[in-house]
C-alpha cells in the first residue's frame, strides 16, 4: 500500500484548495471523492458565487476574505495560460439592500467601518435612477461595494484541481469513504468502496457528508436543500455587459434573496439565501424542480424588479451545511494532530475556499492562526 504524505477526503471547493496547497508544499497527496471533479451534487457548483469584503455575517471574516482575494489572483495567474480561458473572478460590484436596521445593512456597515472598506450608500431614488430595473421600498437603503464580484465556481474547482495534479497530486473519483482510523504507528488508513489508502496526515472536507465522516464529534449540523434559478427577462439592463451588479436583498421579514447578472446564455441567476428544506440523506437528493421555492423567487422578482415577461431557463440544487451559529468549523480533529477538518460552511464558504484549504494544511503542521480562532470546533459547547 502506497503511503502518502496527506489524503484529502472530498475535493469540492475547500478540498480542492487543500489538495493544491499540499501539492505546493511538495507533499505526496491523494484526493478521494465519491463523485469526481467539479460535480453538481454538493455545494461547489451552480456556475457562480458572490465574493465580497464588507462581510455582514461577522467582521472577523474580513481578513480571511482579503487573503482569499490574493489566492484567487494567484490561481488565475497560474491557470490562465491561454487567452481563451475564462476569468475565474469577474468584478461586478455588489448592491445590498435592506432596511437601515436590518441584519445585512448593519453588518455591512460594521465591517466597512472596522476595516475602512469602500462602501457607498444610496437612497431608493438614487438606485432607481442608475438602475431603473430595481423597485426599492422607500424606507430601505442600498450599500454598494464596488470591489465585490463573482467567481465561476466550477472553473475555480477545476483550476485548483488542475494546479494540484500538475504538481503531482493524485485523484480517486467515484470512491465513497466507508471509514478512517489512526493506527498505532500514527499512520491514517482510509477505507473506501474502491480500496484502502494510507497516509501520514488526513484532511476531511466532506461538505454535506461531514457528519458521516466525523461521527464521533456529534457535529450539530443541518443540511438544507436550496434551489438556484436562471431567468431570461425582457430587459437588457440586467446583463453583465451593461454593468448590472450582483445584488442581495433582505426583506422586512428577514428573508434574503440574491441575484447575479446575466453572463451567458442562461440569464440572470436568482435564489433565496434564507429558508431551505432539511435533507436527511444528501446522497439521495431530490433533483426535481421545487415549485414552492420557485414561486417564492418569482414573487421576489415581481416585487423588486421591473420587467414584463420572464422565462425559467435552468435550475439546480445546492446544499447548505449549517453550523449552530452559521459560522464555519475548521480545526484539528480533537486529540489528533495529523487530522484536520472543515465543516458547516453554512452557505457562504466558497469564496474562502483557497484560504480555508491553506489553513487545513497549516493545521497539520501545527501552524495556528489567531484569525481563525472564532471558527474553532466546540465553541458552542458549555465551558
Amino acid at each position: 500500500m502506497k503511503n502518502y504524505d496527506c489524503i484529502v477526503i472530498g475535493f469540492g471547493g475547500v478540498g480542492s484548495a487543500a489538495l493544491w496547497e499540499a501539492a505546493k508544499r511538495g507533499w505526496s497527496v491523494l484526493g478521494i471523492d465519491q463523485f469526481g471533479p467539479a460535480h453538481d451534487r454538493g455545494s461547489s457548483h451552480g456556475h457562480t458565487r458572490i465574493i465580497r469584503r464588507a462581510y455582514f455575517e461577522h467582521p472577523s471574516y474580513v481578513p480571511l476574505v482579503e487573503r482569499s482575494y490574493e489566492l484567487w489572483d494567484e490561481l488565475t495567474r497560474r491557470h490562465r495560460t491561454a487567452l481563451e480561458v475564462k476569468p475565474l473572478l469577474i468584478p461586478t460590484g455588489l448592491l445590498q439592500v435592506g432596511h437601515p436596521e436590518s441584519e445585512v445593512i448593519r453588518g455591512v456597515q460594521a465591517s466597512a467601518t472596522q476595516y475602512d472598506l469602500p462602501v457607498e450608500t444610496f437612497s431608493p431614488a438614487q438606485i432607481e435612477q442608475r438602475l431603473p430595473i430595481f423597485n426599492i421600498p422607500p424606507d430601505h437603503i442600498g450599500l454598494f461595494e464596488p470591489a465585490a464580484g463573482i467567481l465561476r465556481v466550477e472553473l475555480c474547482v477545476a483550476a485548483m484541481i488542475g494546479q494540484a495534479t500538475k504538481l503531482g497530486a493524485e485523484l480517486v473519483s467515484d470512491s465513497a469513504v466507508i471509514g478512517w482510523d489512526v493506527q498505532n504507528d500514527g499512520l491514517v488508513t482510509v477505507e473506501t468502496t474502491t480500496g484502502r489508502f494510507q497516509s501520514r496526515r488526513l484532511v476531511i472536507a466532506g461538505g454535506p457528508w461531514s457528519s458521516r465522516l466525523l461521527p464521533d464529534l456529534n457535529l450539530p449540523l443541518r443540511v438544507l436543500r436550496k434551489q438556484q434559478q436562471w431567468f431570461q427577462l425582457d430587459r437588457v439592463d440586467q446583463k453583465l455587459v451593461n454593468q448590472f451588479p450582483a445584488f442581495l436583498f433582505e426583506q422586512d421579514n428577514g428573508d434574503v434573496f440574491y441575484g447575479i447578472p446575466e453572463i451567458d446564455y442562461l440569464g440572470m441567476k436568482v435564489a433565496e439565501h434564507s429558508g431551505g428544506e432539511i435533507v436527511d440523506d444528501p446522497t439521495r437528493l431530490d433533483l426535481e424542480l421545487n415549485e414552492p421555492e420557485l414561486k417564492r423567487v418569482e414573487s421576489f422578482l415581481k416585487q423588486h424588479l421591473r420587467f414584463g415577461h420572464q422565462r425559467l431557463v435552468h435550475y439546480s440544487e445546492c446544499l447548505y451545511t449549517m453550523s449552530p451559529d452559521g459560522h464555519f468549523i475548521i480545526d484539528h480533529y480533537p486529540g489528533l494532530q495529523q487530522v484536520s477538518f472543515a465543516a458547516g460552511l453554512s452557505g457562504h464558504g466558497f469564496k474562502f475556499a483557497p484560504v480555508l484549504g491553506r489553513y487545513l494544511i497549516d493545521l497539520l503542521e501545527d501552524r495556528l492562526d489567531p484569525d481563525f480562532e472564532f471558527l474553532k470546533f466546540g465553541r458552542w459547547l458549555p465551558q
